[in-house]
């Protein structure tokens, strides 16, 4: 069982009734969220676009069993009923606080900056004028958009263009300096080092990478998906797509021209040996296959979604242990490269 907790604002989860006092706007709650929740394992996985329609179901199923109460029932029934009755209202409250949250995200993730935004990755990830000046990511440097979040978009579109040319790449750096001050120098320069900034190279990696692996999938459904694409829209994990490779009956064999593209050694080691069946002694089916995907600095949740819904997949008959040293996101990742001379 895993536990997770958010912090989120109190007076969205309690009526004004409820609270004699007013509750200050600031107040937090700590929300748990629990693997074991019957409600959350099915939705936690889902592409935000996704989570409604579930909801939606499921609100529809509650209803439907509190209307049973309704209409002449034998004792047998009537006490069928009050023997639900827990699971039901249990079930009642854990929609209440999952659509709460819903709420909160839809709020966001209907907002013109998010989409904005979200097209413009769509498009770097597509390929699509990643080798000119991005004109929404210099609306966002004029604007004075916060910084983190025109990194983000810079660092795409130079892993999308396989690094940017000279002039684009020295623009860049100096417009973010004259508008976000010289003390972020410093992260600019980490960014180099890590290879999210650096000045474009004659091969086109990602290119390859995006056609070779399909890392893109223009119409995948978001809502009841086939494709592990869905956990990014259109972007499918690359360490996620090498996992689903590897389990195909010739793993990474035909690969070695694209794992060259990757950055660091490749070690390809084959087993022979069978992991021990956890079935029946009469059963004929065959154990899923065990795979330990270890991340090194750190994994995303979308990553983990898409592995969970590898495992699901009846034709891949495997199952997944991941291990990482870190849970990290777009933000976070980024953060931990920032530095600020100004706080030196």
């Amino acid at each position: 069982m895993i536990l997770d907790a958010v912090q989120l604002p109190a007076r969205k989860f309690h009526d004004s009734q409820d609270s004699p006092t007013t509750m200050s706007l600031n107040e937090k709650e700590q929300i748990i969220l629990n693997s074991g929740e019957e409600l959350f394992a099915e939705i936690r996985d889902k592409n935000f676009n996704g989570v409604g329609p579930v909801l939606s179901k499921k609100a529809k199923v509650i209803s439907s069993q509190f209307d049973e109460r309704h209409g002449d029932k034998s004792v047998q029934e009537i006490k069928q009923f009050i023997a639900r009755l827990p699971h039901m209202l249990a079930t009642k409250q854990s929609l209440a606080k999952h659509t709460t949250i819903a709420e909160m995200i839809k709020e966001v993730t209907d907002s013109s900056s998010f989409l904005e935004s979200l097209q413009i990755e769509q498009e770097l990830l597509n390929c699509i004028d990643t080798d000119k000046p991005n004109t929404f990511i210099e609306d966002m440097i004029v604007q004075q958009q916060p910084l983190l979040k025109v990194l983000r978009l810079l660092c795409i579109q130079s892993l999308t263009n396989s690094g940017l040319k000279p002039k684009l790449l020295d623009y860049y750096k100096r417009e973010i300096i004259h508008t976000y001050g010289y003390h972020n120098l410093p992260t600019i320069l980490n960014l180099e080092k890590a290879g999210l900034l650096k000045q474009q190279q004659s091969a086109r990696q990602y290119a390859v990478l995006r056609k070779t692996l399909r890392l893109t999938v223009e119409d995948e459904s978001e809502i009841t998906p086939k494709d592990i694409s869905y956990v990014h829209s259109i972007y499918a994990p690359l360490s996620v797509r090498l996992a689903e490779q590897l389990v195909q009956p010739n793993g990474w064999q035909g690969l070695n021209d694209v794992m060259g593209l990757l950055p660091g050694p490749t070690i390809n080691i084959s087993s022979s040996g069978k992991r021990n069946s956890i079935t029946s002694e009469d059963s004929n089916s065959e154990p899923p296959k065990l795979i330990m995907v270890f991340f090194i600095g750190g994994c995303t949740f979308a990553e983990i979604s898409a592995l969970r819904f590898l495992s699901q997949q009846e034709d891949l008959n495997v199952e997944f242990v991941i291990c990482t040293t870190k849970l990290i996101n777009g933000n976070t990742f980024l953060m931990s490269l920032m530095e600020n001379l100004e706080n030196v």
